[in-house]
């Protein structure tokens, strides 16, 4: 079975060449950030944030209407932080998908410029 040319590394910035989608040191850094994100709505801690959160932010901070999730304004794969307030931001789930596909397609676009 053929395999595919290497092409760049999919971090932004990064001119290694690869044929998984990232090279070795951005996988483990991706994975370590990512176990960091998937248990963060499983534990007591993140639940009482995020309640907090909502309670002090109660409408989206997009259109007004009742918030029902809490977004990190810089994504937690991206170094954002985790705990500290001024990261967190409340919004409804309409524009938090928008905010979320806003991210990824920034995420796509910075992959391909070259710094």
């Amino acid at each position: 079975m053929p395999t595919s040319p290497p092409t760049r590394c999919s971090e932004g910035g990064c001119h290694e060449l690869t044929t998984t989608g990232r090279c070795e040191r951005h996988t483990r850094k991706a994975w370590a950030n990512k176990s960091k994100a998937w248990g963060a709505g499983s534990t007591r801690k993140w639940r009482t944030r995020r309640a907090q959160q909502l309670a002090d932010e109660p409408h989206c901070r997009r259109c007004g209407t009742k918030a029902t999730q809490v977004d990190h304004i810089v994504p937690l794969s991206e170094g954002g932080s985790q705990w500290d307030q001024a990261n967190l931001q409340s919004l409804c789930a309409d524009c938090h998908e928008l905010k979320s596909a806003e991210d990824r397609r920034r995420r796509t676009r910075d992959r391909y410029l070259t710094t």
